[in-house]
């Protein structure tokens, strides 16, 4: 059987649609994007590509500045597809993919290439249920929430990137307003309602977040000004982005950490968060 690979076309979806389910129901158990999901993280990225065996699609890449993406078949030829696919990759000066622990055959072809473990990133999750209890966030003294305006859009975006220094952590890239925006921002029937909290004219903290096709409210990033830490507010402002989501009828929580970031890993757990899923991070 010959592949083939070729760029994405918009009549490639409902396939990708397909893909991606397959790939979801061999590692989770259950579909977890639909494609409207699908067609944004096709729109978000830079370039994409597909492998066709001539009967259907069995593998997907995506590139977007120094991230890319890969999906592939559990149930076809791995090596195969990924022989196509890394070297896609590679020439497109993509500097690092996600890879899931237990994906051993993804993992193994990256290391034959020449790709190495660089950092993981534990994803968290919990089921929205009566036995977990989240607790009233305690507010510190002068800071209170505001609901987001169009003219916050760009104050947000700074406090991550500047005033909390996101992108210190390693393992969090600075995405410029507009790459940014898209994500966050720009759609408010997927993206849900930000949780900003002020400190009079000043942002102090924000969580931003949405709740995905599957029934998951995600909080997507969290980010507390340098100056406002070590006061409980991180906490405050994530157990009203949990609480936001339960209300808005997620069926479950969750939000992404780099597992070196060892202060936001205990305070996700604290909360009660699980680890769910470690994602390691390869670069050629």
């Amino acid at each position: 059987m010959t592949l083939t690979l070729r760029e994405t076309g918009p009549d490639d979806v409902p396939a990708l649609t397909e893909l991606q389910r397959r790939y979801d129901v061999a590692w989770f158990g259950a579909p977890e994007h639909d494609e409207d999901e699908v067609r944004e993280g096709l729109a978000l990225s830079q370039a994409n590509c597909v492998v066709d065996d001539g009967e259907r699609l069995i593998g997907a890449g995506g590139r977007s500045g120094t991230e890319s993406s890969l999906v592939v078949d559990p149930g076809a030829d791995v090596d195969a597809a990924l022989g196509l696919l890394l070297p896609w990759l590679a020439e497109g000066g993509a500097l690092e993919t996600e890879v899931l622990d237990r994906d051993q055959r993804m993992r193994t072809a990256l290391e034959v290439a020449g790709w190495r473990h660089t950092r993981s990133i534990f994803e968290l999750l919990r089921p929205v249920s009566p036995e977990w209890v989240l607790p009233e966030p305690q507010w510190p003294d002068g800071v209170e929430l505001r609901p987001a305006r169009v003219e916050d859009e760009r104050r947000i975006h700074e406090l991550v990137y500047v005033d909390a220094g996101w992108a210190d952590v390693p393992g969090h890239n600075v995405r410029e307003f507009d790459e940014w925006h898209n994500i966050f921002m720009a759609d408010r029937e997927k993206n849900a309602e930000p949780v900003l909290a002020w400190r009079g004219d000043r942002l102090a903290a924000i969580a931003l977040g949405r709740i995905f096709s599957d029934g998951t409210g995600w909080v997507g990033q969290l980010a507390v000004a340098r100056d406002e830490r070590r006061r409980g507010l991180g906490r405050a402002v994530l157990l009203e982005a949990l609480r936001r989501r339960a209300d808005e009828g997620a069926s479950q929580l969750g939000l992404g950490v780099v597992a070196a970031n060892r202060g936001a890993l205990k305070l996700y757990l604290d909360v009660g968060l699980e680890v769910e899923r470690e994602w390691m991070v390869y670069a050629p």
